[in-house]
């Protein structure tokens, strides 16, 4: 009996290890997130509601991500090719049949966070568990915004090299996972739902020849045209 027990005992142990180590220490540096989108500033019963996206899907590896959001029943979409490592962005854009791509620089980037200024990040004590993963909670703070304050929920558990450097909550060193946005007068709020890891198809990250190179300035004009249909 006594070597019965003991043999039970190896062989179950090492599983409670390892289920024990996986939720105290999973770390992921590939995979997907899902986002749940909700636009607070929208009647939910308003007609505008039908032609705005409910979710976005973030595809990432260590040192790149992809992200890609379709609005207006699928007219307008993004997709947004990151190199965190090189601090560089493909920003595509389709509409209406027309495809263009602008390649980001940070200094291009002024452009399209210019709405933000220049918030000033708190980091706080508070602590939550979004799709799985801890969190922590700063929060932004703008000087140009009507809504002054925006709560921002990040994990360090994804681990992706300098994950925010493109926006600005550069600031924030983990993975936002419960934050919001504003583009053109559209408020957005981003909701992490989903954690999956696994491998990336690298296709995602290979450029995509049948868009049309343009500036960021064209880039830029093009969006505020199509966002505008969206704001109030």
């Amino acid at each position: 009996m006594r070597v019965r027990q003991l043999l039970l005992l190896s062989t179950v142990a090492p599983l409670f290890l390892s289920c024990g180590t996986g939720l105290l220490t999973r770390y992921v540096d590939e995979g997907t997130i899902e986002y749940a989108l909700s636009f607070p500033d929208y009647d939910p019963n308003g007609l505008m509601v039908g032609m705005l996206p409910e979710s976005t899907t973030l595809w990432f590896t260590s040192d790149k991500q992809v992200a890609e959001l379709s609005a207006g029943m699928g007219i307008f979409r993004t997709f947004m090719q990151v190199d965190n490592s090189g601090q560089a962005m493909d920003y595509h854009l389709s509409m209406m049949g027309k495809k263009i791509v602008a390649h980001l620089q940070p200094r291009d980037l002024g452009l399209f966070n210019e709405e933000y200024g220049n918030p000033t990040i708190l980091f706080t004590n508070d602590v939550d568990t979004i799709a799985g993963y801890p969190c922590k909670k700063a929060v932004a703070i703008f000087d140009k915004m009507a809504q002054r304050e925006i709560e921002l929920w990040y994990t360090d558990r994804i681990r992706i090299e300098n994950p925010n450097w493109f926006g600005p909550f550069a600031e924030v060193p983990g993975v936002l996972m419960r934050y919001e946005m504003v583009q053109n007068g559209v408020r957005m709020h981003l909701d992490a739902t989903t954690v999956t890891p696994g491998d990336v198809d690298m296709a995602k990250f290979e450029p995509k020849d049948e868009f049309e190179k343009v500036s960021a300035p064209v880039l830029h004009h093009e969006l505020a045209e199509v966002l505008g249909t969206f704001s109030m």
